[in-house]
């Protein structure tokens, strides 16, 4: 199957979800936890690959300004 590029409606969705998070970080990132437990001793973890955890209403809100974005319409 070729390839297809996206419509131009459908590239400034992502655009527009893309500045979403970015925003969103930004405003919740204070609030995420750096869990790196696990890790083996030495590792880079930090330095290369970061997973952080942000709040349970962050991350819903998120989901919701997404949806929104991207009129998904699941949550009210």
């Amino acid at each position: 199957m070729k390839p297809t590029r996206p419509s131009a409606e459908r590239i400034a969705r992502l655009a527009e979800l893309a500045d979403l998070h970015t925003d969103w970080e930004r405003r919740h990132l204070d609030q995420a936890a750096f869990r790196p437990e696990g890790r083996k001793e030495g590792s880079d973890y930090q330095q290369h690959y970061l997973d952080v955890n942000p709040p349970v209403e962050a991350e819903d809100e998120f989901h919701r300004l997404a949806e929104q974005v991207m009129e998904l319409g699941t949550t009210p």
